[in-house]
């Protein structure tokens, strides 16, 4: 696995149970978990472009507070 795969997997591991959770308060059970797999998809794809101007759980939890008003 490259660097930037193992980075990825340890944000993944840390933080999929408090997305999926907070997803399912704003969108019910049904529908979180494929906006849980949708979050970590854009997580993935932002993650070399994040520039740590906020924390990373503030960015996370925004891009799952948009995949939900999404």
């Amino acid at each position: 696995m490259s660097h930037d795969e193992l980075q990825f997997q340890e944000i993944h591991d840390v933080f999929r149970p408090k997305i999926h959770r907070y997803l399912i308060r704003l969108v019910g059970e049904y529908e979180a978990e494929n906006l849980t797999q949708e979050v970590f998809v854009r997580v993935s794809q932002g993650l070399k472009t994040f520039r740590g101007e906020s924390q990373l759980s503030t960015w996370i939890y925004r891009i799952a507070t948009n995949a939900a008003l999404d």
